[in-house]
């Protein structure tokens, strides 16, 4: 082991003679990059009017005074079935990855996301000539939610119309579940986006 890190470090002190660049060891790499990513959700705030009573730091880009959320499968008024378990699901794990919160069940939550899928709609954008098969399509995934504080009744967050798209492509052997998995995603991650506190 000796030998293999006194290799490396002559290594790279022989690429940092021959750039003249200092460069970054890889103990020093794994340092700094879990502290990178120590604080996810987290932005960068001004506070004070200006000048040298201006301050900036670090704050959480979601609200400080919710801990839990509860997330009940979405309802559906579209024919089409079987995205609003998939966008519940996607849901619960974006909150779960990319914000402070807690998923619970509603009896212990303090706010609850409640949505509605109101239309799902598939659109050919470009088409074969000669065969007139689809080359290129579109799905489209329209919903309303509301996420609202149980312990006060206050609406935190009212979305109507909120659509994502998703193209996909026949042709590559991509069918409409792929189409419907992307929006899916996609939906869940601009959802979640818009949970995020007003600065």
């Amino acid at each position: 082991m000796r030998f293999q890190r006194t290799e490396m470090g002559n290594w790279y002190a022989r690429i940092a003679r021959g750039t003249g660049r200092t460069l970054l060891r890889p103990s020093f790499l794994s340092t700094l990059l879990p502290l990178l990513f120590l604080s996810p959700g987290c932005g960068y705030q001004q506070s004070g009017t200006g000048g040298s009573a201006s301050t900036y730091r670090w704050t959480s880009l979601y609200r400080q005074d919710v801990q839990t959320v509860a997330v009940p499968i979405f309802s559906n008024i579209d024919y089409a079935r079987g995205d609003e378990l998939a966008l519940t699901k996607a849901l619960v794990t974006q909150i779960e990855q990319r914000t402070p919160y807690k998923v619970v069940d509603r009896e212990k939550a303090d706010t609850i996301i409640e949505g509605q899928v109101t239309k799902v709609r598939l659109q050919s954008i470009s088409s074969d000539r000669g065969s007139a098969l689809p080359q290129e399509q579109l799905y489209a995934l329209r919903v309303d939610f509301v996420w609202k504080d149980l312990r006060t009744g206050k609406i935190l967050v009212e979305r109507k119309g909120f659509e994502q798209n998703s193209t996909f492509y026949p042709t590559l052997g991509e069918g409409r579940q792929t189409g419907a998995l992307n929006a899916v995603e996609q939906l869940a991650v601009a959802i979640v986006q818009e949970l995020e506190a007003d600065w």
